[in-house]
């Protein structure tokens, strides 16, 4: 069942080099009679107030689907995702308090995620939460509360390592447990990329 949830605000990350890909765009690679980033557009339109896109490159692209399109700015520039998520979620409509992000290469992230870090947030009374299961985390798969964006800031000006990982643990984040490996499938090389499409 889809339902907005209320000033909550969606973040695709497409910002990356795609090294793996021969550096490419990962977010504009085939897949599956459209796009690989856009399942993840899907599922963020179905339970967010606000959707936009975090991407340095191939803007115009990006715009067709009619959202907007953030880049990092100085001096964030070359800081990674988190640059990214700052750049980005500082250009949000007031009226967003919460953010969910999410990768571009990850198709398979169902709804029912999104709504379960958007109630553990809430009931856990932290400032993020990213999800995991029994074999692995999953940190670029996070929400967190606008009203923390300062202190990402100052994260971002004040420490040598940008990684997402670094900072949740930074902001003691909680990591909230799923079952189902599969909805998190990373699809970040073409040797993986041709596996789903086989």
């Amino acid at each position: 069942m889809e339902y907005v949830i209320m000033s909550l605000g969606g973040l695709v990350l497409a910002g990356g080099l795609g090294s793996r890909m021969g550096y490419k765009n990962k977010g504009l690679m085939p897949f599956g009679g459209q796009y690989l980033i856009d399942p993840a557009i899907q599922v963020l339109k179905k339970q967010c107030e606000y959707v936009a896109i975090s991407a340095n490159q191939d803007i115009q692209h990006y715009q067709q689907k009619g959202l907007d399109v953030w880049s990092d700015y100085a001096p964030w520039l070359g800081l990674g995702p988190l640059g990214g998520v700052y750049s980005s979620v500082s250009q949000f409509p007031l009226s967003i308090d919460t953010i969910q992000v999410l990768p571009c290469d990850s198709p398979f992230i169902s709804e029912q995620v999104i709504a379960k870090l958007s109630q553990q947030l809430n009931l856990q009374y932290t400032k993020a939460v990213y999800a995991k299961s029994e074999n692995q985390i999953y940190p670029v798969i996070f929400q967190f509360k606008r009203q923390d964006l300062g202190e990402l800031k100052q994260y971002l000006l004040t420490q040598s390592k940008h990684s997402i990982r670094q900072w949740l643990h930074h902001m003691q984040a909680v990591a909230i447990d799923f079952e189902d490996d599969a909805q998190f499938i990373n699809i970040n090389d073409f040797q993986t990329l041709q596996r789903y499409l086989a």
